[in-house]
């Protein structure tokens, strides 16, 4: 079972390359959450709360050898809840992939197109979603 939990410091952490990655994308704005299968990490979770109407994926990252089994689904469809739970109405992100030699920054993004995403600009890897709200459709009154 995968799950999800925030996280305050590197030190709550015990996989060294989930540290590292905490370190380098942890800033005041950001909330970081842990990725777990059946208790073990396995991947983060780093968001950067813009505040509405826009939230920010800082990183999600999956520990190589847990890719490919749907856990960065699963993480980027956590990361769309929080920012519907902080009332945004989109959500913004840069792919980067930071495991060249197994990802390019290309076929990242082609992953997030296929999740609904489309480029800000052509050419470019800032990627935008427009996410459904509870509100949606509903007649203003």
């Amino acid at each position: 079972m995968i799950t999800i939990s925030e996280i305050s410091a590197s030190e709550d952490l015990l996989n060294t390359c989930l540290r590292e990655r905490y370190d380098q994308g942890s800033n005041p704005r950001t909330q970081t959450f842990v990725v777990l299968r059946d208790c073990v990490e396995i991947g983060l979770l780093i968001y950067e709360n813009w505040g509405p109407p826009e939230g920010f994926i800082y990183e999600i990252f999956v520990l190589r050898e847990d890719r490919r089994d749907g856990v960065g689904a699963w993480v980027l469809g956590e990361a769309e809840r929080l920012a519907i739970d902080l009332g945004c109405t989109s959500i913004k992100l840069a792919a980067k992939s930071l495991d060249r030699d197994q990802y390019t920054d290309e076929t990242l993004i082609r992953w997030y197109e296929r999740k609904g995403y489309v480029r800000c600009d052509p050419g470019g890897s800032n990627l935008r979603k427009r996410l459904c709200t509870l509100f949606d459709g509903a007649a203003e009154g």
